[in-house]
């Protein structure tokens, strides 16, 4: 089990094996290359989604790899839940976290200026996140 798992699916015409993303992280401390069989993939042929999915330790190492992958052009989008995540990060527009019922739940991590990573311990906490907060405030 990790931390957190982050999984990219990627621009197929940018990029043509995982590891040409992946690969820039594998040298960090608490990051490790994962595989499954269990992704969705969205058989959109200008997507690729690999087997692959990051497994990190840390918050900090968390949030620096999920911001340099947001604004990677040859990723078409992130997701933040993995077979072996053990904590449920999703991006909140700061002035939406009034919104979250229960604060006390939750760790914070702000990203920016405008996006705090809001950190659940289990999946039901991060269904609760997601039902209290605008769908267009979320990540």
């Amino acid at each position: 089990m990790a931390e957190f798992n982050l999984h990219a699916r990627l621009d197929s015409e940018a990029v043509s094996d995982p590891m040409e993303v992946y690969g820039r992280y594998t040298d960090t401390d608490g990051v490790e290359v994962a595989e499954t069989d269990d992704i969705d993939d969205d058989s959109d042929p200008d997507v690729l989604t690999p087997t692959q999915f990051l497994e990190i330790e840390g918050v900090e190492t968390f949030a620096d790899i999920y911001t340099d992958l947001a604004d990677d052009p040859a990723v078409v989008n992130l997701s933040l839940r993995g077979p072996t995540a053990e904590r449920f990060p999703i991006p909140v527009q700061h002035h939406a976290l009034q919104q979250i019922g229960d604060p006390t739940l939750y760790e914070f991590h702000a990203l920016d200026g405008q996006i705090t990573l809001v950190i659940a311990e289990s999946e039901l906490e991060l269904n609760q996140v997601h039902n209290q907060v605008p769908p267009g405030s979320l990540g």
